[in-house]
């Protein structure tokens, strides 16, 4: 019985919430291909591999295996797929969509309540299998439906093909184990075949004109001469014939596949068996391609797989070429590698472990256990069953990668720890047991990278040195835990470590001794433990629902979190530490702000997750599903909007369901949505000074100031290295010079005399708006509005200002203009351009101030320098207490 804590906080009814605040949703990754069988298109010599993973479609080239391009969402999942004239066809529900370069160019539909299973395309028309046991015929220029054939009930189609050089003749396969051959122009029956004994699986065109290869359900895969209604010849394989392909050089061979994912290669000359891939794949293979003219092997199944086999000096043992594989059954544990951002480490119910890029499709790969393929062969068993048990829990640590190991493992039912290695890809060279043979379920790295800590079901925990694998330590005994551990950490420096059971405790070690710090008793057992290290926050999920945020350093509970309905499956910290995101059975996904101990953010999906991570640089958030085999990326709004957080109260029904993102990043954002998610905030009245006793600076840009201070270096650094000059204007007559050959006389020119008058600054008194306001200011002791004025200059019109000062005999305009900086000191506002503005005037007129000694400018000077004291004095005096305070509360 789930205890209810009396902190709860009271939940009301609240409208519902069109999205998530926070998150949402970008792409997935990790998706492959799925039993929709896959298409190969070639353009000149290249080759293009075209699968379907759920609700989108992925081209690849099939030289590198590089990921092309990702085709838009459709409305439901794809069921069948085709492409001709440089257009890919994909049928979901009852329409058929036409795509080129990721455009929709046509759709047909029809009404009713069928999916289409199939889909050729002949000439402008487009056919499709449905599950209705029809056969509907399209026009993809107008969209209409041509034609239509009813099968009957004594005739369950299962598979459609194109016989080579028939015309208008579509030949259809049933699970009565009969062909029909239909005329689609006349909507008419040609010919019925006689039973082959078996319901008929897969149809596929041989190089032969005529010759068709018909697998059926027991294995067999006959040839048959549809002309003259004659079997050929016959072989068999074991279980179900799920595809069909024909290798087209100048070798004669056939390739089948069935249910369990396992390749047959058929030499026609012989007539024999020549080779049995077993466990080609790890489930059935939809789909099977030689690609034309070369000894390449093109396999895709419902493993989340697609895999290339190279036939070499006509050997007919193909070798591993190229592949590309993701999970086939849902990731457990995701968590992202390293600080970048860039991988996301997974761990499978399929027993493997993975690293996914999110940058590029390329660079994730699986982590090697071994040369397995050749100890199945050895042993005649699949490469499943030599995989090490299920990853339960993992840790992984950058500091040491190129060194030695730097990821943990844990199985599921085994006692021991398996360390891996990035650098490599693939396993490790240690197996770390622990000491009483009971089972490991955690497992943690150090922050330094130098040791494994594990934690068993006995409750003790293990200490063990990843790059010798020596055991160390144990942490246990009388003051240990009784039961099973559910979560092992330790902090940045290796000071302590810390242990949390489901024995409803969490216990602080020291980390060099083993000995027992302190016990925090909680009120139900733990789940889940989750430690940040740059802030000593320890997050503790509890079998009662709640979440505890334990502070390592003074050891007591510092926040707790109610609100969700089922168990906690997994939660994760913000880089920055301030926002805890949490996950449950309840199928919602709910951020904590730790700094106001309240829910700011909730969301629902349709699938409960299992595993979330948050990326090291705050872009994304990484969830997995249960029944997805992908990983999700929502993207964080906070990094490139501004989104108003408040207090949450949520009702399960009120929280928004969201769609789980798609695999290209192609989801439509509701403006509308995301404008009420923010609230309107109500303009806040600001003044230019909080108090008189506070030093302000400006609002001005600081570039303001600076360029003034460097005004003549920027000058020196952009001056031309010559001077431009004008071209000189020739006359309209030009003069000639006497002779029989006309000569232009280019040596004269004219003399023009201009009187020059000199004219001196000192005669000059013109009042600028600058010197008016300063001339005003000392009038009224008050030089707002001469501050207001110069602030609205450039540097350079400042500097100009300055240098152009009217000077007299009493030096007036200087001293009205030390006046006003000391006006701006006395008033603690606009201090940095106070201190430019001052720097700039004595390095101009300081020559001048010096040649003038018994001029009142001097005491001027003089009381600027004693207010300049004053403040610096005051202001260190507060900077000092700061500094103490803090060093004080440290040390304590």
């Amino acid at each position: 019985m789930t205890v209810m804590n009396t902190k709860r906080q009271h939940i009301e009814d609240k409208p519902k919430v069109a999205r998530s605040r926070i998150f949402q949703p970008f792409r997935a990754i990790g998706y492959i291909t799925n039993d929709v069988p896959f298409v190969v298109e070639n353009r000149g010599q290249s080759y293009f591999l075209t699968t379907s993973a759920g609700s989108n479609f992925q081209t690849y080239n099939a030289d590198k295996m590089n990921l092309l391009f990702v085709g838009p969402t459709t409305e439901s999942p794809i069921t069948a797929m085709t492409s001709a004239n440089g257009i890919t066809y994909a049928a979901c529900n009852t329409s058929i969509l036409g795509y080129k370069r990721g455009k929709e160019v046509s759709r047909v539909s029809s009404q009713g309540k069928f999916s289409i299973l199939q889909i050729l395309v002949l000439g402008p028309y487009v056919a499709g299998l449905c599950d209705d046991n029809t056969l509907k015929m399209w026009n993809t220029a107008t969209g209409e439906l041509y034609t239509e054939i009813e099968f009957g009930e004594q005739f369950t189609a299962t598979a459609m093909i194109h016989p080579s050089t028939y015309l208008n003749k579509i030949l259809v396969s049933s699970t009565q184990g009969t062909l029909q051959i239909w005329n689609i122009r006349t909507n008419s029956l040609v010919y019925q075949f006689k039973p082959f004994g078996s319901p008929i699986t897969c149809l596929t065109q041989s190089p032969v004109v005529d010759v068709i290869a018909v697998g059926m359900l027991d294995g067999t895969v006959q040839l048959h001469n549809i002309k003259v209604d004659e079997r050929i010849d016959s072989v068999r394989q074991e279980d179900r014939v799920t595809a069909i392909s024909f290798r087209t050089d100048e070798e004669p061979m056939m390739a089948t596949a069935n249910m369990h994912g396992d390749v047959a290669l058929w030499d026609l000359n012989t007539r024999r068996l020549v080779h049995n891939m077993k466990g080609a794949h790890d489930a059935s293979i939809s789909s099977l391609a030689f690609l034309h003219g070369q000894p390449v092997l093109v396999t895709g199944g419902s493993d989340n797989a697609v895999k290339q086999w190279l036939f070499e000096n006509n050997s007919a043992v193909p070798l591993p070429l190229k592949y590309r594989s993701g999970h086939y059954a849902p990731p457990s544990k995701i968590r992202f590698l390293g600080t970048t951002g860039n991988y996301i480490v997974s761990a499978g119910r399929d027993q493997s472990l993975r690293a996914f890029s999110i940058r590029r499709d390329a660079q994730s790969f699986e982590f090697s256990q071994g040369s397995l393929a050749s100890k199945a062969n050895k042993k005649n068993v699949k490469m499943h069953d030599l995989k090490l048990p299920q990853i339960i829990d993992f840790d992984t640590s950058m500091t040491k990668e190129k060194e030695w190991d730097n990821i943990a493992t844990c199985h599921l039912n085994d006692h021991g720890v398996r360390t891996w290695t990035t650098f490599k890809k693939s396993k490790g060279k240690h197996t770390l047991l622990s000491t009483d043979k009971s089972a490991v379920k955690t497992t943690a790295i150090s922050a330094c990278g130098n040791f494994i800590l594990a934690g068993c079901a006995s409750g003790q925990v293990e200490m063990f040195n990843l790059q010798s694998g020596a055991h160390r330590k144990t942490f246990g005994g009388s003051d240990g835990h009784k039961k099973t551990i559910t979560g092992v950490a330790s902090d940045h420096t290796n000071r302590r470590l810390i242990s949390a059971s489901i024995d409803k405790s969490v216990k602080i070690w020291d980390f060099k001794t083993a000995q027992l710090i302190h016990t925090v008793e909680l009120e139900s057992p733990v789940v889940h433990i989750l430690f940040l290290r740059e802030n000593d926050l320890l997050a503790v999920a509890c079998d009662d629902l709640g979440i505890r945020v334990i502070d390592v350093e003074t050891q007591k509970v510092v926040r707790e979190f109610w609100g969700h309905r089922n168990r906690i499956t997994d939660m994760t910290f913000s880089p920055d530490g301030r926002w805890i995101v949490s996950s449950s059975l309840d199928a919602t996904v709910r951020t904590w702000d730790l700094p106001s101990g309240a829910m700011v953010d909730i969301f629902r999906v349709q699938d409960v997750v299992t595993s979330l991570t948050f990326s090291p640089v705050g872009d994304y958030l990484a969830t997995s599903h249960v029944d997805n085999v992908g990983i999700f990326l929502w993207a964080n709004r906070t990094q490139f909007s501004n989104v108003s957080l408040h207090h949450i109260t949520d009702e399960d029904s009120n929280a928004a369901i969201l769609p789980l993102p798609s695999l290209g990043s192609d989801v439509d954002i509701d403006e509308s949505d995301t404008d009420a998610l923010v609230e309107p905030i109500d303009p806040v009245s600001t003044s230019e000074q909080l108090t008189e006793k506070m030093i302000t600076l400006s609002l001005e840009s600081r570039s303001k100031w600076q360029n003034l201070l460097n005004l003549d270096t920027i000058k020196q650094r952009n001056k031309p290295t010559e001077a431009p000059k004008l071209p000189e204007k020739a006359p309209f007559f030009l003069p000639t010079l006497p002779g029989a050959a006309p000569e232009f006389d280019l040596a004269q020119e004219k003399e023009a005399s201009h009187s020059k008058e000199a004219v001196y600054m000192s005669q000059l008194h013109h009042v600028t708006e600058f010197t008016r306001l300063l001339s005003q200011g000392q009038s009224s002791q008050d030089f707002t509005a001469f501050v207001t004025y110069c602030k609205s200059l450039g540097p350079s019109a400042v500097d100009l200002e300055l240098r152009s000062m009217t000077i007299d005999g009493e030096l007036t305009v200087l001293n009205q203009f030390l006046e006003a900086i000391a006006f701006m000191l006395s008033t603690r506002r606009n201090f940095e351009l106070a201190q430019a503005w001052l720097s700039v005037f004595c390095v101009i007129h300081g020559d001048l101030i010096v040649a003038n000694p018994e001029n009142p400018i001097h005491s001027k000077l003089e009381i600027i320098l004693s207010q300049q004291q004053t403040e610096y004095s005051r202001l260190s005096e507060k900077i000092h207490y700061g500094l103490c305070l803090i060093d004080f509360v440290r040390k304590a």
